[in-house]
């Protein structure tokens, strides 16, 4: 199993793109502040139909109601209840990417290669 550079990925793949994958359709918007129904949990049992917060030029997102934040990989990740890796390699396909473009050189600082499957932690490089 190689390792994924998920800088680069994130480098490819803005948040914006992963909103459009994912058919979001916010509930209001200001510049680049977009705020809406969370994606990943079920907003029935959770209140606020805006508890979900994106910025496009940071390309973060945080849900007030689950508590959910990180970067676009992150949501692709979390939306589809996937291990980052198994997610990156989801997203390559859903956008027509090829995974080997995403291969970290030998001095690159975001290789996870045949690591553990990684936590619920919000990828950081």
């Amino acid at each position: 199993m190689a390792g994924i550079d998920y800088r680069a990925l994130r480098s490819a793949i803005s948040l914006e793109q992963i909103l459009r994958r994912l058919d979001y359709r916010p509930s209001s918007r200001r510049g680049q502040q977009l705020r809406g129904t969370c994606p990943i949990h079920d907003p029935s049992g959770l209140g606020d139909r805006r508890c979900f917060s994106v910025h496009l030029g940071r390309h973060v997102f945080r849900c007030f109601a689950c508590g959910a934040r990180g970067n676009q990989l992150d949501l692709w990740r979390l939306v589809h209840r996937l291990p980052l890796y198994e997610s990156a390699l989801l997203l390559c396909q859903a956008a027509d990417l090829t995974p080997s473009s995403f291969t970290p050189s030998p001095t690159s600082t975001g290789k996870i290669g045949n690591s553990p499957p990684p936590s619920s932690r919000p990828a950081t490089g």
